[in-house]
């Protein structure tokens, strides 16, 4: 499967795929990159998903979930 790296606008809806990396290294290396390139004032978030499709990929990025711990509950 491969890992699919998106930009994210900063009200999580709007997602834009920058990338597929066939290996975890490059994918990380690539979001790494990405984040240094960011401007200032840009809002958006880089993130990464390892899917089996692109669709799922987004789906995984956009869905909210439920904390799945008492201290996630308190960090959000």
């Amino acid at each position: 499967m491969p890992y699919y790296v998106f930009r994210l606008s900063a009200d999580r809806k709007d997602l834009t795929l920058l990338n597929t990396c066939a290996k975890f290294a490059e994918a990380k290396e690539l979001c790494r990159e990405l984040r240094q390139q960011r401007v200032a004032d840009d809002t958006g978030h880089i993130r990464m998903a390892f899917a089996p499709s692109e669709r799922d990929a987004k789906r995984l990025l956009t869905d909210s979930r439920s904390p799945s711990s008492p201290l996630e509950e308190w960090e959000a």
